[in-house]
């Protein structure tokens, strides 16, 4: 497999994320992760069957969902291991009408079986939010700047 193949691969499997994420389309959304994933995002999720109940609680709250990735950088780490981050934002209409808007980052690590790339390790980042205030993601670490 080529380093393009690869990067084509890896965003692929991040943008059906997003795309299955919105439709919740759940079983399908579950395969894009590997049997042993670590998922962080507000708590660890470890396996595909509790990022399953996880998922399942957080799409119970919303209407509709509209997640939009961009800034994609794909590294290779191995013959079928590969680290990626992207920057996401995701727009939800809670069931209530109020809207939740989060602008941040996806960390992945990345592995290519079952005929395509999976994620193993996924960490959610938060760059800032509108709409909620008590959202427990991890913030997207920032340099230290010194003063002049």
């Amino acid at each position: 497999m080529t380093d393009d193949e690869v990067e084509r691969g890896v965003t692929a499997t991040m943008l059906d994320y997003c795309y299955l994420l919105d439709e919740k389309r759940l079983d399908e959304f579950v395969e894009l992760f590997t049997d042993d994933v670590a998922f962080e995002e507000g708590g660890l999720a470890s396996g595909k069957a509790h990022v399953r109940g996880k998922v399942r609680k957080l799409l119970a709250m919303f209407n509709r969902l509209s997640h939009h990735l961009s800034n994609v950088r794909v590294e290779r780490t191995g013959p079928t291991t590969a680290n990626a981050t992207a920057y996401i934002y995701a727009w939800h209409e809670l069931l209530d009408g109020r809207h939740l808007e989060i602008w941040g980052r996806y960390v992945d690590e990345q592995r290519f079986e079952g005929g395509r790339w999976k994620i193993a390790r996924r960490t959610v980042l938060m760059q800032g939010a509108r709409g909620l205030d008590d959202l427990a993601l991890m913030r997207v670490p920032l340099a230290t700047q010194s003063a002049a």
